[in-house]
């Protein structure tokens, strides 16, 4: 027997399924070129709710935290850059637009290498990881954004890598 509460895990879960596969289909039309944002990926905090490390505030983590320490840090995809600068909560960032829908968020760098209107492409260097912001430590911030809403980096980049050929 499916009980309530897992008809809405799953309904939430089939949805958000579509979303990914929307969001992946539509930044690109043929077979999608793409990178990790590091050479390797080891989340220290996750996408969802959570108590904030530096305020203790209970809110939703609106991207994932990964671990880097001076590592350079890389578009996923192909985009053209929409904005650099410094947001005191995120510090120092680069926002990617990949579509009219697709957007990544890099942030908390120590050195921003591009710049905004430039084109860049899958793997090039977008600067360097740091600590800039409201952060306890040096670390990526890694944030994926469809149709203007925040969806879970992860499961994208598992998305990415799994695209039939």
């Amino acid at each position: 027997m499916i009980m309530p509460g897992n008809l809405l895990k799953q309904a939430w879960l089939i949805s958000f399924l579509i979303i990914c596969h929307n969001a992946i289909s539509q930044s690109a039309q043929n077979p999608v070129n793409f990178s990790l944002p590091l050479k390797s990926i080891h989340p220290t905090s996750v996408y969802g709710w959570r108590i904030h490390p530096v305020t203790g505030k209970f809110r939703f983590h609106q991207g994932i935290d990964l671990k880097a320490r001076r590592e350079f840090i890389y578009t996923i995809l192909d985009g053209t850059v929409l904005q650099t600068g410094f947001d005191m909560h995120t510090g120092n960032y680069v926002l990617i637009a990949h579509s009219q829908e697709l957007q990544s968020l890099y942030g908390h760098l120590s050195t921003i290498t591009v710049y905004p209107g430039e084109m860049v492409f899958a793997g090039q260097v977008l600067g360097i990881s740091g600590s800039t912001g409201q952060v306890t430590g040096e670390h990526l911030h890694f944030a994926i954004r469809y149709r203007s809403k925040s969806i879970p980096p992860l499961a994208f980049l598992y998305g990415l890598a799994n695209q039939p050929p």
